[in-house]
């Protein structure tokens, strides 16, 4: 049985007891004053009445002090010691009430538990050895057990039936106590798992290595593991995740366990959680909770994110402002030069591919210079209805001429030469970040432009022949500094500042592995109402 404080009502009612007992004592010291029991020592009773009575009163006050440690342990002693005087003033072993020792065991065991059980046993198998060394002792003997006929036979029932009484009912209340402890444990334990199992979070118990509960969160994310041996869901991939040896090891004092890993969740989609395991009162144990921290980790991520825009931005508009001065330089020497071809007394097919090459100078530090007005205005947005629209095909030629300048053959247009008309500049650096993207993934390789047409979309297909994408290089394609090129080679910008530029346009854009090799990119433009 476990230590349970003192509560009140269980104090008042062994006040109520003692009480009882100490009038039935005197009773009984009435009965042998009459001379029907005549060898009981009325003095002694009467020295062990007053005795209890004073203890009795003591308990009352304690009670109300509410001092249950020194109640429960003091009254027994007291007790025990009362009923042994009691017992050597009616003539010790050979007193049938003898069996009477046996309360005081049953009282601590109802209502101290351990700390009182085990001292006031001891005590009463001090208080019947001592009447036992009386009995043989007559130096050390004050009265004894000689009742008339018929009275010592009919004590000697009543005694046996008291104490057959009291047994029972003292068992029927112990047994009352346990149902209620067993009971409010229940009670407790349904509370308990209820809370568990509603709770947003994994728990699983950890005894030996082995898992021995799991709430239900824990049965979604994990599986059943009941009864096999645990192990972090990361560990397969991550280092830091502990091992069941390590629970062993750990003591709690540094704090629980930690680890992050990434699982997917109940609903199947992929969540960011952290383990935390801690050691349990019990030897042996440990508790596992695994909390999803996907929230928090993408909020931290984001502000990351957003700073490091912010920085970019900064930065972009600073070049921006840089290169203006520049630009207007070039293009006006690209304009010079072209008035000075145009002059020149020179072939008429050479003429024309120098008039092209300054036209197209001209042209493209106009773009740039477009590009750096909207950067100063606007990060990462072109206006889609300013400087012109254009087809397809001709911001594809436009993008084609700029990125492979030498080996235009390289990229081959087919399909639909006639399309509705489009922001030129938002086509142009589209189709320039996916052709170098395309170039740099197959150098020397060719690439194959498809043009289609229907009533809703205008797609433009770009394929590749390079080694293709990673799983998880497709997942994060257009998130932006994200890149699969070597340091130095590319910042990461360039497909998301094309998806950011084809949303603008109402566009999709995507980036997959063809099943043939290399990659295709897709872009469906909407036809204009």
């Amino acid at each position: 049985m476990e230590d349970t404080p003192a509560h009140p009502a269980r104090i008042h009612w062994l006040i109520r007891l003692r009480w009882l007992a100490l009038l039935g004592v005197s009773v009984g010291a009435g009965l042998a004053q009459t001379g029907l029991v005549p060898g009981v020592n009325v003095e002694v009773v009467a020295i062990a009445v007053v005795l209890g009575a004073c203890t009795n009163l003591w308990l009352w006050w304690q009670s109300r002090r509410r001092d249950a440690e020194a109640l429960h342990f003091g009254q027994a002693l007291l007790d025990t010691g009362a009923l042994s005087l009691i017992l050597w003033a009616a003539g010790g072993a050979d007193c049938p009430f003898i069996s009477f020792y046996v309360f005081p065991v049953l009282l601590a065991a109802l209502l101290a538990g351990r700390r009182a059980l085990w001292p006031t046993g001891a005590a009463s198998a001090l208080g019947l050895a001592f009447q036992l060394v009386v009995a043989h002792v007559p130096a050390l003997q004050v009265g004894h057990w000689d009742p008339r006929a018929p009275w010592d036979q009919i004590l000697t029932v009543i005694a046996v039936l008291f104490t057959v009484a009291m047994a029972a009912y003292f068992a029927a209340r112990l047994t009352d106590a346990l149902r209620r402890q067993i009971r409010a444990r229940q009670e407790a334990d349904t509370m308990l798992r209820l809370a568990f199992d509603g709770l947003e979070a994994g728990l699983e118990v950890i005894e030996r290595g082995r898992v021995v509960w799991q709430n239900p969160m824990a049965e979604a994310l994990l599986g059943l593991r009941r009864g096999d041996g645990w192990r972090c869901p990361g560990s397969h991939g991550e280092p830091a995740c502990p091992t069941a040896a390590d629970l062993e090891r750990s003591d709690g004092d540094r704090g629980p366990l930690r680890c992050q890993f990434t699982l997917a969740g109940p609903t199947g989609l992929e969540h960011i959680w952290e383990l935390l395991a801690f050691p349990l009162p019990q030897p042996g144990r440990h508790m596992a909770l695994y909390v999803d921290r996907t929230t928090e980790v993408l909020d931290q991520r984001r502000l990351v994110f957003t700073e490091r825009l912010a920085s970019l931005g900064r930065t972009v508009q600073g070049v921006a402002h840089e290169l203006n001065t520049p630009l207007a330089t070039i293009q006006t020497l690209g304009r010079d030069v072209l008035d000075v071809v145009q002059g020149l007394p020179l072939a008429a097919d050479v003429q024309a591919d120098l008039e092209e090459s300054a036209t197209m100078i001209v042209d493209e530090v106009q773009r740039c210079r477009r590009i750096t007005h909207a950067l100063l205005g606007r990060v990462e947005t072109l206006d889609p209805h300013q400087h012109g629209a254009a087809s397809v095909p001709f911001a594809l030629e436009r993008a084609v001429a700029v990125v492979f300048t030498h080996d235009r053959r390289r990229v081959i247009i087919e399909g639909d030469a006639h399309t509705p008309a489009y922001p030129l500049d938002l086509l142009v650096q589209i189709f320039v970040n996916l052709l170098q993207n395309s170039r740099d993934a197959d150098p020397g390789g060719e690439v194959r432009v498809q043009v289609a047409v229907d009533a809703e979309r205008v797609r433009v297909t770009l394929r590749d022949h390079g080694p293709g994408l990673s799983g998880p290089s497709l997942t994060h394609l257009f998130e932006p500094f994200f890149t699969t090129k070597p340091p130095g080679k590319g910042t990461g910008l360039g497909l998301y500042t094309s998806y950011t530029l084809a949303r603008s346009l109402g566009a999709e854009l995507v980036l997959e592995n063809h099943p043939e090799g290399g990659v295709e990119a897709r872009l469906d433009l909407p036809v204009p109402t």
